[in-house]
């Protein structure tokens, strides 16, 4: 994995000296920030998602502010983008990236993941490093890690500056049609909660498929914040 960019030192980690760093773990729910996007009126491009877009999970890793703080974040640096190794489907499309506050990097709480739920992190899930954003959507954990960039400017890729943007407006609502609204970039996750009885019947899908409830628990709830289940 580099580290380069407006650092001191570049940086070229292996996975074993990334394993070599102190070990954190947390939980954290991840989820599609088009999450239930199936249900909008009028239609919008993308996957039609309904309410499943999203999971929980406990996450094993290192501080991304250590492996900063190795490098060595220079006086002025803005942003900090992250790159994985998986590469666009069709010839002509940008390289997905995507970039976090120099602030929001170094908290602490931001995290380069090699496990989950007790053991190594999955394919499908971003083996072998991924980045945990907890509270923020999923388009933030950038799977198969292996190139994080400081910047000294904010970052104008495809998928920070024009791609994954709402409405800077309370609750980023706007009208259909609406123009001229300001636009940044999708963040933090709006809380969300649902209230079902078992063998209560649901609808799973946006194309209106329904399956009945097995309700194992009593309530379940998350909120934007880390929690402990």
């Amino acid at each position: 994995m580099a580290v380069r960019g407006h650092v001191t030192e570049v940086l070229s980690l292996s996975l074993q000296q990334v394993l070599s760093l102190p070990r954190v773990e947390l939980a954290a729910v991840n989820q599609c920030s088009g999450n239930s996007r199936g249900f909008f009126q009028p239609r919008v491009a993308g996957g039609e998602w309904a309410n499943g877009a999203m999971g929980n999970a406990r996450w094993i890793g290192v501080r991304l502010k250590d492996v900063l703080d190795r490098a060595g974040v220079k006086a002025g640096a803005v942003q900090v983008r992250f790159n994985g190794m998986d590469e666009p489907v069709v010839s002509d499309a940008p390289d997905f990236m995507k970039s976090l506050d120099i602030d929001h990097a170094r908290d602490g709480e931001v995290m380069i993941a090699y496990e989950m739920n007790g053991g190594q992190l999955p394919l499908l899930n971003g083996f072998p490093l991924r980045l945990v954003v907890p509270g923020w959507y999923a388009t933030y954990w950038v799977k198969m890690l292996n190139d994080i960039e400081v910047l000294d400017r904010p970052d104008d890729n495809y998928w920070t500056k024009t791609a994954y943007t709402i409405p800077d407006t309370p609750h980023a609502d706007m009208k259909p049609g609406e123009s001229g609204v300001k636009m940044v970039p999708i963040n933090r996750m709006v809380p969300r909660s649902t209230n079902i009885k078992s063998g209560e019947i649901v609808q799973t899908a946006a194309d209106g498929c329904r399956t009945r409830a097995d309700i194992r628990s009593r309530a379940t709830a998350y909120s934007a914040e880390v929690g402990d289940g």
